[in-house]
């Protein structure tokens, strides 16, 4: 079934301790076809708390009256591919990569027959959402590694090939609380063509078929974007500290769009 034009995503920055927000769980149940016709599936393959993580996405889920949910807790690549998963994904109308940690899903998911499969379905019109480190996966290039406070430092800011579901975006979350826009300047800087996403907890951004992104939730998003291909190239500098010039920063709060095909605001 496809519900508008197909092709949403929708990216959280992560859970506060009181939990998952409800705006955003009801805008994720819209988009996969209403509480009534969704049929969710769940995959907590980052994290090492999977009871707790999938009972706390299936109480959300049923409050907004949802009773559809699959948990496809895959652990390897050949279990991604078997095709009794490859069914129960054909099934769903939405799927939620859950937090964690991107480096796991990474190695699952790339290059799996997977993805390519969820390629198939969202083309066909179910919503992929992503919280945390379920966000972080999707964009391309991936932040894996890296403490904030040594951005500066060439080459503590690990970051690898994205599964790419929201392309030439790197994504990073618990924004604000975890003071990361470092993390994200670092990126950013090494590769001019990309944007930066930075989503605070409870806290997300929708991002159209058009490629426009729209902030929704309680915090606020900060968009980085690359200098771009005119500019000079990040270097490290003397004992090897990060060099660059020309980002540019835009911090949008819920009813803020940016269009990221043509990187700019168009409402803040």
């Amino acid at each position: 079934m496809t519900h508008g034009r197909a092709g949403w995503k929708l990216l959280i920055g992560g859970s506060a301790p009181d939990g998952l927000d409800p705006r955003l769980v009801r805008r994720f149940i819209k988009l996969a076809g209403g509480s009534a016709a969704a049929r969710l599936a769940v995959v907590p393959s980052a994290s090492e708390e999977v009871p707790e993580t999938v009972a706390t996405y299936r109480e959300a889920f049923e409050h907004e009256g949802v009773h559809h949910m699959d948990v496809l807790d895959v652990r390897s690549r050949a279990e991604a591919d078997a095709p009794g998963t490859l069914q129960r994904l054909a099934a769903a109308t939405g799927v939620m990569f859950t937090g964690g940690d991107q480096l796991r899903l990474l190695d699952i998911f790339s290059g799996a027959h997977f993805m390519a499969a969820l390629r198939q379905r969202i083309r066909e019109g179910m919503v992929v959402g992503g919280s945390s480190a379920g966000a972080m996966a999707l964009g391309d290039p991936a932040i894996v590694r890296g403490e904030p406070t040594e951005f500066y430092e060439d080459g503590a800011i690990r970051h690898a090939p994205g599964l790419g579901l929201v392309p030439r975006v790197c994504v990073d979350t618990h924004f604000v609380v975890r003071g990361r826009l470092p993390r994200l300047v670092t990126v950013a800087a090494l590769y001019p063509d990309i944007v930066g996403l930075g989503i605070e907890e409870n806290s997300g951004v929708e991002i159209s078929p058009d490629g426009v992104a729209t902030v929704l939730g309680a915090g606020v998003v900060c968009v980085v974007e690359g200098a771009g291909r005119g500019a000079l190239p990040a270097r490290a500098g003397h004992d090897r500290a990060l060099s660059c010039a020309g980002l540019t920063l835009h911090v949008l709060a819920a009813g803020g769009c940016y269009d990221l095909r043509e990187r700019r605001v168009l409402r803040t």
